[in-house]
């Protein structure tokens, strides 16, 4: 698959969000904008990154950094995940994977498997159950493996964080820092 690099332009889309209404990249033009692709909203470790972002939800808004997480689930299956709450990201149901395509997030069973057994994916479960014992039944492929991309106010990509594993996000703390990554991170 074709990975997107920094400097290029966040390649445009129209898709429906979990309450049905469009959502354009386009439409955020002139914000900052973080673009996550998880697994699906059944996935326990993708559970822990949603709640990871409710909580950084008052840094993200007031660096003026929108989230917009695509999800493999069928909108009917986010819906239950939600249970009525209002995330302060734009949850976009995508189980045809187009957007998946478009950004050239890969499916690997290494990469599942790696980010369960070497890097404290059964943990991270775990401490997911805790904070959700009633996750949907993942309907998902079991080795999509995420990515994330920062996209400046001009659709410009300032980061593409392709996930070695999953459960491998961009970390929250560089986003919000400044709402740009830092230089060290940049250089990975």
């Amino acid at each position: 698959m074709r990975q997107l690099k920094p400097g290029q332009t966040a390649p445009e889309f129209c898709a429906t969000n979990v309450a049905g209404k469009t959502v354009r990249l386009s439409d955020y033009r002139g914000k900052t904008v973080l673009l996550t692709f998880q697994r699906n909203v059944g996935c326990p470790v993708c559970n822990l990154r949603f709640h990871a972002l409710e909580q950084h939800r008052t840094d993200l808004r007031a660096k003026g950094i929108e989230v917009l997480a695509v999800y493999e689930s069928a909108a009917v299956t986010t819906k239950q995940y939600l249970g009525g709450q209002t995330p302060y990201a734009q949850l976009i149901p995508d189980p045809e994977q187009k957007l998946y395509a478009l950004y050239g997030a890969e499916r690997s069973f290494g990469k599942l498997l790696s980010g369960v057994l070497l890097h404290g994916g059964l943990g991270k479960m775990s401490a997911s159950k805790k904070l959700n014992p009633h996750l949907p039944k993942q309907d998902g492929h079991p080795d999509r493996i995420g990515a994330d991309f920062l996209i400046d106010p001009a659709g410009r990509i300032i980061r593409a964080h392709y996930h070695r594993f999953v459960g491998d996000d961009l970390p929250l703390s560089e986003v919000v820092a400044d709402g740009l990554p830092n230089q060290a991170a940049t250089a990975r």
